[in-house]
Formats: structure tokens, C-alpha cells, sequence
């Protein structure tokens, strides 16, 4: 993580316009006898996206959650014969202890690694005032080189500020080089700021 440490920049948020995003934190990804647990760095951020959160919710910021779930007629299986995982109502696919969701904080459910694709959480912001021209999105989660990084990109061409602590993205730490490298693009980078959890101050 030294090269994501080096070029991390500090966010200064206001917490009444921040949403932490907390994508797909689920046993089969995250924890031993998972189906696509791959225990490269995961460990380590848990506590760490624990923690983030905890400091979120102690400022006022408005956290959501997406799950990743899966049924048994998804495409991926019945058509492309990939062996079933997060499959809807089981421990797999259900979100992990040390980061459940609490009172009132609202869970998405996505269907594909895209969390904007047939889902809910375009009317959910938009209901919500949650708006490109108000608010700054936080996205963390599992996996930083798929669904994290799917998540950022669909904030940022819908045009949210966005910030991504890599220390709270899980993957390989090839992943997670793949997804501070693609941000720090100019492509992405004038509303896209790579960070370190540490280096987050709510004003």
C-alpha cells in the first residue's frame, strides 16, 4: 500500500453532504468458506472499514450499503455455467458482523457488478437530495478492481465528487494498484480523490 500512501491526497468532507458507499462487505467474499473468499487483504481492511464507518456515523454522514446477491436462474449460471455464489437468503451473500447495517441505513441489492444497473439507487438518491451538484460519495468495499471500482465509475459520470480510501478497498494488491491507478488518471481525476481513511477530516 506505500504506492497509495504516497500519493494520497487529504479530503476534508462536510458530513451533512457525505455518503459513505460500502459495497458488497458479504461472508462469500470476506471470510473463510466463502466461495470467493481470498484471504489477500481483506483481514486487514475490515477493522479498518470498521472503523471508517464508526467515524462516519459519529459525524452525521448517511451510509449505504450494496449487496451483491445472486438467484439460481442468474445469468451467470444458468447461462454461462459459473458455480453459484451469494446466492439470495444465505450466509454467503449476507453482509458481515462487523459491518452490519444499522437502524435506518439502507442496503441496495444488485443483481451484476454494477450497482447502478437495474437497481434502485438512482431513484433512491434522487429521492433522497442526494445530488451531483450537493454531495460527495466515500466508496469502499470488495472488490476494488470490480465492483468498487464500478461503483466509482458510475458516480463519477452521473458527476458526484467522489473519494476512494483505497485502505478500505479488499482485493489483491494488484487490484487495488489497478484501481488507484485508473483514478488517478486525468480521465477521472478532477472529480475523483484517491485517499487513506486516515486522511479523511469531516469539518
Amino acid at each position: 500500500m506505500a504506492q497509495s500512501k504516497k500519493k494520497a491526497k487529504t479530503a476534508k468532507l462536510d458530513p451533512t453532504s457525505t455518503v459513505l458507499v460500502v459495497v458488497d462487505m458479504e461472508n462469500d467474499f470476506c471470510k473463510p468458506g466463502g466461495k470467493r473468499y481470498r484471504p489477500d487483504g481483506v483481514e486487514e481492511v475490515i477493522p479498518k472499514l470498521a472503523a471508517l464507518l464508526e467515524r462516519c456515523r459519529s459525524a452525521g454522514v448517511k451510509v449505504l450499503f450494496v449487496q451483491s446477491v445472486r438467484y439460481p436462474d442468474s445469468p451467470e449460471f444458468a447461462r454461462f455455467g459459473k458455480t453459484p455464489f451469494l446466492l439470495k437468503n444465505t450466509w454467503g451473500s449476507a453482509i458481515i458482523d462487523e459491518l452490519l447495517p444499522g437502524k435506518g441505513e439502507t442496503v441496495i441489492e444488485k443483481n451484476t457488478h454494477d450497482c447502478f444497473y437495474e437497481t434502485r439507487m438512482d431513484s433512491l438518491l434522487k429521492r433522497s437530495g442526494i445530488l451531483p451538484e450537493t454531495h460527495t460519495m466515500v466508496v469502499t468495499g470488495i472488490a476494488a478492481s470490480i465492483c468498487v471500482y464500478h461503483a466509482v465509475i458510475g458516480f463519477h459520470v452521473r458527476h458526484y465528487q467522489v473519494v476512494v480510501p483505497v485502505d478500505c478497498c479488499a482485493d489483491t494488491s494488484e487490484g487495488r494498484r489497478f484501481l488507484e491507478t485508473q483514478m488517478l488518471r486525468s480521465a477521472y481525476s478532477y472529480n475523483v480523490t484517491v485517499t487513506d481513511s486516515g486522511m479523511m477530516k469531516f469539518k
